[in-house]
């Protein structure tokens, strides 16, 4: 069983890796199927007419300048990134960013939009396609925007175009990395001689922290680079981390290749002036102290400067909380600038409204709104300069488990290592129930909260179609530190073919780390079924 426990952990940790890519991905689902278009596009903006360039000579601008591990503004002084992510040229979003620039400079003062561009994504080809007049609204006010590619989260562009699927149904292309470079060129003429305009390659590319992923990353980006650089542009350029951005969450460190940055990073700048490079704060970064200031001093050591590009927290994502609480409290110190994750997306609310998203504040005097959520509170003071760590706390009122009981979806944050899904009229009482399907191992899992030094009581009803001696496991694993490498289980385990109702009480320890609810099951000849989980505190 513990080995099958282990391969569970296991799993938990890499899809934790994969949640920010997955957050993009299921964005689109819900998008409407479109047949690639031969029009002129922001999108495919090498058929754009130039706008924006002037007979200006680059060499007499005023550059923003990397200066080690540091960003320089035009007069020399650093320039501390305090941002938030907005929707851009073919981004799915079809929000008006023009509409909310004052909200987003003069209101929550931020200095710095990622601003989120696809080439590829047919059906979101006229969101905000008007990008001179983005860029001039941002930057006339002086305001950086930096412009990102995102059609390649989680992956690489290939020598060919490639179909992009929602489902069985195709919804638009993967554009080449021939059209990339294209597309950079472009936009490298366009914007040269204004350095407040930087250039993001790639959104989070490459899906693990293999060898070859990495020098995939060096491959691609420094050709980027260079045919950047051959336009005549010195803006910034910006590259994500690999692996869904995130690095797997540096837990290997400086020897393996989980960060691409830091173990490629100084070949770039070895090559290329004014190179930053982003880290993508969500789900791998739980617990995530140490792990933040072992990756920020290794680039320190190494004279690379790192920024946070993403960070984000979900609804009621207690992961993505205890993340965004140690990156603030490792960022603010170490002097790294940050960009949240993002302005109009409800999923990773802001505030707490219909919408969640920024533009939606109870207040626009310039006092600090009352309808902000936790790590809405934490952006507004940061970007007002009034934030210090320690940062405040996330609530402990949230819910110990949420959708225990099935009905209404999976448990809150919920990853699924394989098989998972909720079927109707299928549970003890013919109610909704959560399926783990044969012909394959598979289960899934979600962070939680436990207090520390209290006794709770876990129950779940459970049953396999047909009785097994490798027992399907449910339950709690945590961790006693952050880079202890076993994990500690309250299980309840189910062999029989027949519902049973099961339950474990445990108190917890004093510390505890990457506390997850999960089930597993071993055995690929059998479907498991589970329902009415449930997680009590004992009264004091």
């Amino acid at each position: 069983m513990r080995k099958n426990l282990k391969k569970a952990s296991a799993l938990l940790k890499v899809f934790c890796a994969a949640a920010a890519g997955a957050v993009c991905i299921l964005m689109c689902q819900s998008c409407t199927a479109a047949v690639k278009s031969n029009s002129a596009t922001e999108s495919n903006g090498t058929e754009m007419a130039n706008t924006s360039s002037t007979n200006t000579d680059v060499t007499e601008i005023k550059q923003f300048k990397v200066d080690g591990t540091k960003i320089l503004d035009p007069d020399g002084n650093e320039f501390n990134i305090r941002g938030v992510n907005v929707n851009g040229p073919g981004w799915v979003f079809p929000r008006d960013t023009l509409q909310d620039v004052s909200l987003i400079t003069d209101v929550w003062k931020f200095n710095t939009v990622r601003m989120c561009c696809a080439i590829g994504w047919q059906w979101a080809t006229n969101n905000n396609s008007d990008l001179d007049a983005l860029i001039k609204a941002f930057t006339d006010k002086g305001i950086v925007v930096i412009l990102e590619v995102h059609d390649y989260t989680g992956s690489y562009p290939t020598d060919t175009e490639q179909p992009k699927y929602d489902g069985s149904n195709v919804v638009g292309y993967i554009p080449s990395l021939t059209e990339l470079t294209q597309w950079w060129v472009d936009k490298a003429n366009r914007f040269k001689t204004n350095p407040y305009v930087w250039f993001n390659t790639m959104n989070e590319p490459g899906s693990d922290n293999s060898k070859a992923s990495a020098d995939q990353w060096l491959q691609i980006n420094d050709g980027l680079i260079k045919a950047i650089r051959d336009a005549g542009a010195d803006n910034i350029v910006v590259l994500d981390e690999h692996g869904w951005g995130q690095g797997s969450g540096y837990y290997d460190g400086a020897s393996s290749y989980d960060s691409a940055i830091i173990r490629m990073g100084p070949t770039l700048i070895a090559k290329y002036d004014n190179i930053v490079f982003s880290l993508h704060v969500y789900d791998a970064w739980r617990d995530g102290i140490t792990r933040f200031n072992n990756y920020f001093t290794d680039a320190r050591n190494l004279n690379l400067c790192v920024i946070v590009g993403e960070f984000g927290v979900g609804t009621d994502n207690v992961s993505q909380m205890n993340a965004v609480k140690n990156m603030y409290n490792s960022v603010i110190p170490n002097n790294i600038g940050r960009i949240y994750w993002a302005w109009d997306d409800g999923g990773l609310p802001l505030t707490a409204n219909t919408a969640n998203c920024g533009w939606q504040i109870d207040k626009t005097d310039g006092s600090k709104p009352t309808n902000l959520t936790w790590a809405g509170g934490l952006v507004w003071d940061d970007a007002h300069g009034q934030l210090t760590a320690p940062v405040p706390d996330y609530s402990s009122d949230m819910p110990l488990l949420t959708n225990g009981d099935l009905e209404n979806g999976f448990p809150g944050g919920w990853a699924d290592w394989g098989g998972t899904s909720i079927q109707d009229g299928v549970s003890y009482n013919g109610s909704k129930a959560m399926v783990v399907a044969s012909g394959a191992t598979g289960g899934g899992g979600c962070a939680m909260e436990l207090k520390p030094n209290t006794t709770y009581t876990f129950t779940a009803w459970g049953k396999n179609d047909a009785k097994t001696t490798a027992s399907t496991d449910v339950g709690i694993q945590y961790k006693l530190s952050a880079d202890d490498p076993q994990n500690q289980y309250k299980i309840v385990s189910f062999t029989t073919d027949q519902w049973v109702q099961k339950s474990v009480t445990f108190t917890t320890p004093a510390e505890m780390y990457s506390v997850s609810l999960f089930v597993w099951k071993p055995n690929a000849g059998v479907t498991f079924y589970l329902d009415d989980m449930t997680l009590t505190e004992a009264a004091q």
